[in-house]
């Protein structure tokens, strides 16, 4: 079985914010499952806003990683993550939903205790943005 799902990496001057996960205890960016019909942009969203009362801005993608997860009943399931970035808009992130707990952490300092699928998002983080082709270059 394969599920959708998405999460927002929200950047502040050099720092990224991260949930640590209530079933697990590892770090992780805000996110979750998409919800029947709903597109990873609204996904990242909502959980979002429902692990930190968040909201942002402007969504950008950053990669998509199929990776299997395994739950601690043992139900290991296939997911398809969408992971987007967006500049920090204000406010104060709170834990909520199915996190145990919020923090800032510097980019070139990202915690050790994640999910092999957490250690892809933050290797997507520390690649350079791709160069753009200016106008009549």
């Amino acid at each position: 079985m394969r599920r959708v799902g998405a999460g927002v990496a929200v950047l502040k001057e050099g720092q990224v914010l991260l949930i640590r996960r209530d079933d697990n205890g590892l770090w992780d960016v805000p996110g979750g499952a998409s919800e029947s019909g709903e597109a990873p942009e609204a996904a990242a969203r909502r959980e979002l806003s429902e692990e930190t009362g968040l909201s942002v801005g402007r969504l950008r993608p950053l990669a998509v990683f199929h990776h299997p997860h395994t739950y601690p009943d043992g139900n290991t399931v296939d997911w398809e993550t969408h992971v987007f970035t967006s500049e920090y808009a204000g406010g104060e992130a709170r834990a909520g939903d199915d996190a145990h707990e919020t923090r800032w952490w510097p980019q070139d300092a990202l915690p050790q205790a994640v999910s092999d699928a957490t250690a892809r998002c933050f290797a997507a983080l520390r690649q350079p943005p791709p160069l753009r082709q200016h106008a009549g270059a």
